[in-house]
């Protein structure tokens, strides 16, 4: 590892080193990678999957250089413990190295995001950021996904900030006029971060900064938002660490059926696929950090 500041990857590893010694869960090792042009898997044993996003599809700032993988090293890795894995490739300067780690850590993160264990460790199950939203609230999204239309017209503001080009989510509608949308979401280039998260009452973060490397800097930039919840698949990563960094909500999905998940990667037309037909999602927050939160 360098000698850097400890990253979120880092403390999520350290956390759970602990929480496998403490239990004394059994080694995890790996059985196969999957990678996808949006997606990299990790398949590991006792049903232990993980995934995060690879970069590699439709982002005009990583180059290929950052993005590929070596497939010799991967094969590699087969066979060799989860935890040795994560530990060679969380910290690594190349993006695609770092997105291996994460989807390794997140792998082993499974047997935490069951709603037993959270409950267990106190913390707060089915939560729905959308219930929690006020009309008057400034609310800013960090990276354009799906969710971004569920929030339309559920509060006063809502910003979008991206690292594709803001061209990209235009669509010109031509009738008597021309106008354009998407109507009543501002979205904003990645650069403006700092200034639009200032201002944010909700701030709802992609969990692709874990992979790269944005996400203490996102999250300190939304430090005064009431609402700082981290989504996505590549968010699974375990939930304590998350609510120890500036995370108060969790919004991700845990792997309900590893074996079939374990085939379609290798068999369904996309990740996505795979992905949408073996996921349990999980909303999870921290009563600790939830104070005035409606």
């Amino acid at each position: 590892m360098n000698q850097n500041p400890v990253s979120i990857l880092e403390k999520g590893y350290n956390k759970l080193l602990s929480e496998y010694n403490r239990l004394n869960l059994p080694e995890i090792r790996v059985k196969q990678f999957g990678i996808n042009p949006g997606w990299n898997a990790v398949i590991g044993t006792n049903g232990c999957c993980g995934v995060a996003m690879s970069f590699q599809d439709n982002n005009p700032v990583y180059d290929s250089d950052q993005t590929g993988l070596d497939y010799s090293y991967l094969q590699t890795c087969i066979g060799q413990p989860l935890f040795e894995v994560s530990r060679e490739t969380m910290s690594d300067s190349c993006l695609s190295r770092r997105s291996i780690g994460l989807a390794a850590l997140n792998a082993l993160s499974q047997p935490f995001v069951t709603d037993e264990i959270l409950k267990e460790k106190g913390f707060k199950v089915g939560i729905e950021v959308k219930d929690l939203v006020r009309s008057d609230d400034n609310l800013v999204i960090v990276g354009y996904g799906g969710l971004v239309k569920s929030y339309a017209g559920r509060c006063r503001e809502l910003h979008v900030t991206d690292q594709r080009p803001v061209e990209s989510f235009k669509t010109m509608i031509i009738g008597e006029i021309i106008t354009s949308g998407p109507v009543g979401i501002t979205v904003h280039p990645a650069d403006e971060n700092r200034e639009v998260l200032a201002d944010a009452d909700v701030a709802i973060i992609t969990g692709s900064t874990l992979v790269n490397g944005t996400f203490n800097e996102v999250v300190g930039y939304a430090k005064n938002a009431r609402i700082r919840a981290l989504y996505g698949s590549s968010a699974q990563l375990i939930p304590d660490v998350l609510f120890e960094n500036g995370i108060n909500i969790a919004m991700s999905v845990a792997i309900s059926d590893p074996q079939k998940f374990e085939y379609d990667v290798m068999n369904a037309p996309d990740m996505e696929t795979a992905l949408r037909k073996h996921q349990r999602k999980y909303n999870v927050g921290d009563p600790d950090k939830l104070y005035d939160i409606k």
